[in-house]
C-alpha cells in the first residue's frame, strides 16, 4: 500500500529552484518537465517501497537516489515526509541534517 508523502517547505523550495535553474538555463518547458517526471516518479517509488532508501543517520532519515538528486526522507507513522532534494554536484558540507 502506498504511503501519503508530504514535501516539507524546504524540499518544495528545492524542487522548485531546481525547475526554475533548468527553465532559465534553457529558455523552455522540455527540460523542467523531465525533471519535474523524474522526480514525481522518484517520489511514488517512495510511496510504495519506504523503506528503499538507504538510511544516513541517526535520526532515521533515508536517502532515495535519483541521480543526480538525493531525495532525503523520513518515515512516519502514517507519512513520510520528504526534507530536501539535494543536487549532489553540492558541496554536501552544506547540506543541513
Amino acid at each position: 500500500m502506498a504511503e501519503k508523502v508530504i514535501l516539507s517547505l524546504k524540499a518544495e523550495q528545492n524542487r522548485y529552484d531546481i525547475l526554475k535553474y533548468y527553465f532559465d538555463e534553457s529558455g523552455g518547458h522540455k527540460i523542467p518537465l523531465q525533471i519535474f517526471e523524474q522526480l514525481n516518479n522518484a517520489l511514488e517509488t517512495i510511496s510504495v517501497f519506504p523503506y528503499s532508501g538507504k538510511i544516513i543517520n541517526k535520526k532515521g532519515y533515508h536517502v532515495f537516489v535519483t541521480k543526480p538528486y538525493n531525495i532525503i526522507y523520513r518515515i512516519n507513522d502514517d507519512t513520510i515526509e520528504i526534507l530536501h532534494i539535494w543536487d549532489t554536484r553540492q558541496n554536501p558540507k552544506n547540506l543541513p541534517l
